[in-house]
């Protein structure tokens, strides 16, 4: 995408690069974010976009954490890299560290969720020898205290042992002539200093011979002599020759770990080009957040299609206020191209263009936009604007010389896959023939196949717009009633520049409103009251179909609703009665089953009633077998949800089954006679009664006689 400096500018993209780099952590991500670059290839772009989707998956995830490391800026490390017998400093190898750390976080993370961020995972295959780096480091480096290791080397540990031991020398003795002095009250109010990395004693000037030592120095007014303790005299310089031995070391043990470092300079850039390049990514996608962005469609045609556009700037001041941002509507394709807004004054115009101009940038740069989820987005190779007073003090420019130079730029470098703004089209000069100039550029860019946003008041712009196939007027929507602008865009008609009704709310007397309407011609006011009136009836039937709109939607809403429930009571319907087959299925086999052994329970060996049991499962299995969809006995089968029945009700039902019980078994026992007929529980066949001594009867049942109880005949 070619770039232009004055059309970014003017949409304010510099504004919103300012405050992506607020969300990077390392300075270069900063710089980047301030310099960001436009994508080439649509490609690029979507796999940009499908990257941010990953890292945006990651925030919503209350498991996981993206890893967004500090890395510090190791240009400074790479360039002693650079040189033969350079040497980095221990604070430059420690941001190699930091930068090494991080990486290996963002590896491990990509690694251990490379299902879930495939991108993220394949965007940091390419990284080797992260863990070659971090041990030549680690070798040397105290990762906790982040300072060369007392053991690095041998002559390291024995220097530090010796310099610990003499700091504890130096104080025992120190603080042994500091308690004398104190005693002998020879110090003043401090009692002591710190200079030139010693410890001294602040004796009173008048006593100081008293003190043996050797004198530093004296305060500024003479009062107090600072004087070395004579003990650590030659301990100090001892000391000093100790620290001298320490950081010549420590300049060997860095040389050598530059030495091994520099033949990792390859992995060290790639390590940083990593970071920053994720850092970014993830500013974005942090950054995007903060105005509702969203990911939108991608048309490979000329077709965007947006719904509830906000500028996300305006966005972030209205939220910080607690005022409400109004979204835009709009569409641009092949049949209409070139979109014309008209309307009031400070109705929001401006904002709508400079909306559709700063959105598509970044939309071409990989930033998530403010649209709501059913927008689309094409592709442009430039976009071009003019929007504001560009007046030019130092080449002498007025408004008007510098739009004609302007428009000379985009009458020659303007494309067919150019997106152009223009704000107030043809001003700046006389009216008529400000007006002539502008229709004729009008008709210039549209024979150039561009895509087109334009914002006029000239009524000879709105009358042409009409009359071409792919152009489209629109206007700013205004309440007459309240006489102040809506800052709705409505596509389809032009709209009036409500001189007069802006003029009326704006406090200006009536009656030289009126002498200005004097000075119109008449047909033109009747062409603007026309206007307003067509613009009132549209208002009129966009509330309409609004709310038909609403109503639709709602019935929608309650149609899947109801079919929703509706699958939901025939699946439990099916499962009812699937549930009913399978249990008929059980208690068929069961009572077969126990007809069975009744029959067969008095032989003496089992071998008529296995053989009866295996003709019965033979059968069985010939009736599955003939069956073109044999019953399935599902295993993990059960009763489906019966009606919940409180527990008076349940209560209730079983108090009158066993009244009703009780009066069968009583009807029952008076019917009871010698020679009557009855059933026993658990007996197929019926018995004759021989006996009744009260609840006790005698039963005889074939050719056994059976002495039971009035509970054991069946009822039922």
């Amino acid at each position: 995408m070619k770039f232009d400096q004055q059309s970014s500018k003017e949409l304010e993209f510099d504004a919103i690069c300012d405050i992506l780099a607020t969300y990077c952590k390392s300075q270069k991500a900063k710089e980047n974010a301030r310099k960001i670059q436009f994508f080439d290839q649509p490609n690029l772009l979507m796999h940009e976009f499908d990257l941010l989707a990953e890292i945006l998956t990651i925030h919503h995830d209350p498991r996981l954490s993206f890893p967004h490391s500090n890395s510090e800026d190791i240009d400074t490390a790479l360039n002693i890299l650079r040189i033969e017998n350079g040497v980095l400093i221990l604070s430059e190898l420690l941001k190699v560290f930091a930068l090494c750390l991080g990486t290996k976080k963002l590896i491990d993370f990509a690694k251990s969720h490379k299902y879930d961020i495939p991108l993220v995972a394949e965007a940091c295959e390419h990284i080797t020898g992260i863990k070659d780096v971090l041990e030549i480091i680690t070798e040397v480096l105290d990762q906790k205290k982040l300072e060369i290791k007392d053991d690095a080397t041998l002559r390291l540990a024995g220097i530090r042992k010796k310099i610990k031991s003499n700091r504890l020398d130096i104080n025992k003795n120190f603080e042994r002539a500091l308690r004398l002095c104190k005693q002998e009250e020879l110090l003043g109010e401090s009692e002591e200093t710190y200079l030139e990395n010693r410890r001294l004693l602040a004796v009173l000037s008048q006593y100081k011979k008293r003190v043996p030592g050797k004198i530093y120095g004296v305060s500024a007014k003479g009062t107090y002599t600072y004087i070395e303790p004579q003990e650590n005299i030659q301990i100090n310089k001892e000391q000093e020759q100790l620290y001298v031995d320490e950081s010549n070391e420590l300049f060997l043990i860095l040389e050598a770990v530059t030495f091994k470092l520099r033949g990792e300079k390859k992995q060290l850039k790639a390590f940083q080009r990593l970071l920053v390049r994720f850092d970014l990514l993830n500013a974005k996608v942090l950054f995007g957040l903060t105005y509702n962005g969203i990911r939108p469609g991608y048309n490979a045609t000329r077709k965007m299609e947006w719904k509830n556009a906000i500028h996300p700037l305006l966005y972030l001041k209205n939220s910080a206020k607690g005022h409400k941002t109004v979204g835009q509507d709009l569409a641009l394709s092949e049949e209409g191209r070139f979109l014309v807004i008209s309307g009031p004054n400070a109705g929001g115009k401006s904002i709508t263009l400079k909306t559709v101009g700063l959105l598509q940038l970044m939309f071409q740069c990989g930033l998530f936009l403010p649209l709501d989820e059913n927008s689309s987005c094409c592709w442009f190779e430039q976009v071009l604007s003019d929007i504001g007073d560009n007046q030019s003090i130092e080449n002498e420019l007025s408004t008007y010389s510098y739009r004609l130079n302007r428009m000379n730029y985009f009458l020659k470098h303007a494309e067919t896959n150019t997106l152009l703004l223009l704000d107030e089209f043809g001003s700046g000069s006389d009216p008529e023939l400000g007006g002539a100039l502008a229709e004729v550029f009008y008709l210039e860019l549209y024979e150039k196949n561009l895509f087109a946003v334009i914002t006029t008041h000239y009524t000879n712009i709105k009358i042409l717009t009409s009359t071409l196939d792919a152009a489209k007027n629109a206007c700013m929507l205004f309440d007459t009633k309240k006489l102040e602008p809506l800052f709705q865009l409505s596509i389809g008609q032009p709209g009036s520049s409500f001189t007069f009704e802006v003029a009326q709310h704006n406090g200006i007397p009536l009656d030289l409103i009126e002498k200005a309407k004097g000075k119109v011609s008449e047909q033109k006011l009747q062409v603007d009251a026309l206007t307003v009136a067509l613009q009132k009836e549209k208002s009129k039937f966009k509330k309409i179909n609004t709310e038909q709109y609403r109503s639709q939607n709602e019935a929608q809403k309650t149609i899947r609703s109801y079919s929703s429930q509706l699958e939901k009571l025939q699946d439990k319907s099916d499962r009812l009665n699937l549930f009913i087959e399978q249990q008929n299925k059980f208690v068929n086999t069961g009572k077969k089953f126990f007809e069975i052994i009744g029959k067969f329970k008095h032989h003496k060996t089992d071998k008529a009633m296995n053989e009866a049991l295996k003709k019965m499962a033979s059968i069985e299995k010939s009736k599955i077998i003939e069956q073109k969809k044999p019953l399935v006995l599902a295993k993990d089968i059960s009763s489906p949800d019966l009606p919940i029945i409180s527990k008076e009700e349940q209560e209730k039902a079983a108090t009158l089954e066993k009244d009703a019980r009780d009066k069968k078994i009583e009807e029952v026992k008076k019917s009871l006679k010698i020679g009557s007929k009855v059933k026993l529980k658990n007996q197929q066949t019926l018995g004759t009664i021989l006996e009744v001594s009260g609840k006790k009867i005698t039963v005889q049942v074939g050719n056994f006689i059976l002495k039971t109880t009035t509970s054991e005949i069946d009822i039922t």
